[in-house]
């Protein structure tokens, strides 16, 4: 998969996926391996500057929890300006994979 194509997705695919609620960092990267059959590999480098993007854009939260364990662990949680930029960004989205398909048609 073209890594720059991944790029320029993972903001929406994070959101997306704070979308179902808060959610810690190897929570998010296991997800995503899930969801993706492996084909997207999220790794640590690329996950969290962009958490840290999204959270300067006050588009998402964070907060720390303790674990029965007694380990902290930082969640992340989908903020309303981020539910909006979210909804306005599948739109966009939706539109870009309508026009390529017009080109390249469907799978």
């Amino acid at each position: 998969m073209d890594r720059e194509m991944l790029k320029g997705s993972t903001p929406l695919l994070l959101l997306s996926l704070l979308q179902d609620g808060p959610m810690y960092g190897y929570h998010i990267i296991d997800t995503v391996t899930a969801r993706t059959d492996g084909t997207y590999p999220l790794k640590e480098g690329a996950l969290y500057p962009a958490l840290h993007k999204l959270e300067a854009a006050e588009l998402i939260t964070s907060y720390w929890q303790t674990q029965a364990n007694g380990r902290d662990r930082r969640y992340y949680a989908l903020q309303p300006t981020g539910q909006a930029f979210l909804e306005k960004k599948k739109k966009e989205w939706n539109q870009f994979v309508a026009m390529v398909s017009g080109f390249v048609g469907p799978n």
